[in-house]
């Protein structure tokens, strides 16, 4: 089955840009997109154009020419510099550098290393095509690594009890609101996570920064050879159990439809390479460890899939039968 068909075409995603473009500048009635554009060339020294991914709450701009591989952000809320730093000791070459570069107005403006390659958004329909198996293993191969150094360049991150106490409170109240809301058949999955949670927040189980929105506008790849070139938005990162952010893998090994979620006819065996790859990287594994590492990816997918919204937000309710969205928790989560 050719499930690339029904993924996204690039120019449908140029439209969705400029729509966010425009809505961007609708609301800061107080500058205006030239005003951000000549405010970046001079960070850049030279001129630039919007980049073809765009977000809800940001404005980003590439540098044209020059050898500056840059681009320039103009956000609502400011980014935590810092997180990003940590983020780059983490995984390395996959975070692009950013650093805070003043006010325009009420606008945030950061200057980042300019991501190679495309966001996966605009490629999916290319690698999820038949004769592409090689360029997608490319991508899921990556993507082990990436999450294989959270494991292995650990900066001794920690969480002090009270805070891992509370965070495990967090987590016992999501999927209790998630008992309560979601559908029976989700109800046996659900008593598993519980009964494993205690795994998450062992002493000696790693603490990690981990990408909390791994979707596919942030995951940017080769569209030539399917390699991951960077992981960029990294703005509501969190150090947390590690794991929980392991469920982003699903985002490259299928598409969601309005009313279906289409895995890659060889999704099977593209998982089986992406844990090859990824155990063959960190390395022999306590029973426990491994326990601790499949609860944590199954929570994450209950906590970003399971929900009208992230359970964090305000009025955040469990879906109810009948929501299409519930395709992606019945895909991932139930056998």
């Amino acid at each position: 089955m050719d499930i690339s068909v029904y993924a996204v075409r690039a120019e449908d995603i140029d439209v969705l840009s400029t729509f966010q473009i425009a809505n961007f500048f609708r609301r800061h009635k107080s500058i205006t997109r030239d005003g951000c554009n000549h405010r970046a060339a001079t960070i850049v020294e030279g001129p630039v154009s919007p980049t073809p991914v765009q977000g809800q709450t940001s404005y980003t701009v590439v540098a044209d020419s020059g050898h500056q591989r840059k681009v320039v952000q103009f956000r609502n809320s400011a980014l935590n510099v810092d997180i990003v730093h940590q983020a780059r000791q983490t995984y390395g070459d996959f975070v692009p550098n950013c650093e805070f570069r003043g006010m325009l107005s009420d606008l945030y403006m950061y200057e980042m290393d300019l991501v190679a390659g495309v966001a996966f958004c605009r490629a999916r329909r290319q690698l999820l095509a038949p004769g592409m198996e090689q360029h997608l293993l490319r991508t899921v191969e990556d993507f082990a690594r990436f999450f294989a150094s959270a494991w292995t360049n650990r900066p001794g991150l920690k969480q002090s009890p009270d805070v891992a106490r509370a965070l495990f409170a967090h987590y016992s109240k999501i999927l209790d609101q998630l008992s309560q809301g979601l559908p029976d058949r989700f109800q046996l999955k659900l008593d598993e996570i519980r009964r494993g949670l205690p795994l998450l927040f062992r002493s000696d189980y790693p603490m990690v920064l981990n990408h909390d929105d791994l979707l596919e506008m942030n995951i940017h790849v080769n569209e030539d050879t399917g390699c991951i070139t960077g992981i960029v938005d990294w703005a509501d990162a969190k150090i947390t159990p590690f794991g929980t952010s392991l469920g982003g893998l699903e985002t490259v090994l299928g598409v969601q439809t309005s009313s279906s979620w289409f895995f890659h006819p060889d999704h099977n065996f593209l998982r089986e390479k992406f844990w090859s790859k990824f155990y063959g990287l960190i390395g022999h594994l306590a029973d426990d460890d491994r326990r601790a590492i499949e609860v944590g990816r199954m929570f994450g997918l209950f906590r970003t899939h399971g929900f009208d919204r992230r359970p964090e937000k305000k009025n955040a309710l469990p879906l109810a039968e009948g929501d299409p969205d519930l395709v992606c928790l019945e895909a991932f989560c139930l056998p």
